[in-house]
């Protein structure tokens, strides 16, 4: 859920940053990071000045469903790639948030059966087919079937028709 181990420390006291957290829009490409106390005091360091543009960093708000915040619904999603789509007991326990039957109804309500999800889907699977159809190379047979492939000078057929032969190199033909 909200392991604060994934995120990196406060850059004004060290502490490990807990949602909500201040991100500063200005100063970068490293993002500067600061919990909301260091945030209230104005603190400033380097290039980073108390005036600076920011942005507040939270997760805890609805996307698909009331009830559900982005930060269960990243949960979710995690559990269910960890215990496997259908473990519903174990997803929820994971979850810790939310029960079984809650799981599995929003799971397949908003990611399995919902048509904004399924038609994104198809329609990602059709341009991958377009796509690698348009790039495949198609396969030419050199030899007629059943030949047998001697050297680089000879092609035979199968045993039962020898009278086949193709000059495969043809200043070994003559």
């Amino acid at each position: 859920m909200d392991d604060p181990f994934d995120k990196p420390p406060c850059r004004g006291c060290s502490s490990y940053l807990v949602e909500p957290y201040i991100k500063c829009a200005e100063c970068g490409p490293s993002p500067f990071l600061l919990c909301l106390q260091c945030f209230t005091r104005g603190y400033e360091y380097k290039k980073h000045q108390s005036d600076h543009k920011y942005e507040i960093m939270t997760s805890d708000f609805p996307i698909l469903e009331p009830g559900w915040t982005a930060q269960e619904e990243m949960a979710l999603l995690e559990a269910v790639m960890d215990c496997g789509f259908g473990n519903w007991q174990d997803v929820a326990y994971q979850m810790r948030t939310k029960t079984k039957e809650e799981c599995e109804s929003h799971y397949m309500k908003n990611f399995i059966n919902n048509p904004l999800f399924s038609s994104t889907l198809l329609s990602l699977r059709q341009m991958e087919e377009a796509r690698t159809a348009d790039s495949a190379i198609p396969f030419k047979r050199k030899r007629p079937p059943n030949s047998i492939h001697l050297g680089m000078v000879h092609d035979i057929t199968a045993v039962s028709d020898i009278s086949y032969l193709n000059c495969e190199v043809d200043s070994a033909c003559g």
